[in-house]
């Protein structure tokens, strides 16, 4: 069974500490406990700040306040709403890095597919061609993300979902729609629907970590298998 974690000795009791302890104890119950229907994601997911007030009172989440802590908040319902904020703050900063996370992995997964040879590819030269295709595409998301954050506004779900569909198209073959792409294109809907739940702000905030934090990683990966492969194509 998880353990609340509690306030430690010398720690202020304030809204921010607090709420740190609630999201992590939300984080390992949903990493090591949770029994429920889908990922450790959707769970964290679950424990949304719309649902604060929900879960908070089960002791697997609320830290564990001796006597003397209770009494020394003076208004019990304002702390609380402070710390409901300050979770709020917590939850969408781990939202958004996870979400940006998932992205990232499933750009990584068309790169190593390919990489890999997971496709079965006769000789080089047609890994070298779905390479060529992939990093043209890339490059174009990449732009599409630098004119998005310059104008202030996000790509939608479906834009998103439009890019990754060229890409998936361009590494796995336009007439090979087999099983290994569409389940690879489902993971990516499944992972954009956590996109798609973000304001506008916060799927700004995955688009520049993508762009400034993933994406150049896997081109820089592409060019370096190139080089590696052209002489052999």
């Amino acid at each position: 069974m998880a353990q609340n974690q509690e306030i430690k000795p010398g720690e202020e009791l304030n809204p921010r500490n607090v709420a740190k302890i609630v999201l992590d104890n939300v984080t390992e119950y949903c990493n090591n406990y949770y029994e429920g229907d889908g990922t450790p994601f959707d769970c964290f997911v679950d424990h949304n700040p719309d649902q604060f007030y929900e879960f908070i009172d089960l002791p697997l989440f609320k830290p564990g306040l001796s006597k003397e802590e209770l009494e020394a908040i003076r208004n019990p319902e304002t702390f609380w709403d402070e710390v409901k904020k300050e979770y709020e703050k917590l939850w969408k900063e781990t939202a958004i890095r996870d979400i940006a996370r998932f992205l990232d992995k499933d750009l990584i997964k068309l790169y190593a597919t390919l990489v890999w040879n997971d496709l079965h590819l006769s000789d080089s030269s047609l890994i070298v061609n779905r390479l060529k295709a992939y990093e043209e595409l890339l490059n174009g998301f990449k732009d599409a993300i630098r004119r998005a954050l310059k104008e202030g506004k996000p790509l939608t779900e479906l834009e998103m979902r439009d890019w990754y569909k060229k890409m998936a198209e361009a590494v796995y073959g336009y007439k090979n729609y087999n099983y290994n792409y569409y389940k690879y294109f489902k993971k990516v809907v499944y992972d954009l629907n956590f996109y798609d739940m973000l304001d506008d702000n916060g799927k700004l905030e995955v688009l520049s970590k993508l762009l400034n934090n993933h994406i150049d990683e896997v081109l820089n990966e592409i060019k370096r298998t190139l080089s590696e492969l052209e002489p052999e194509a």
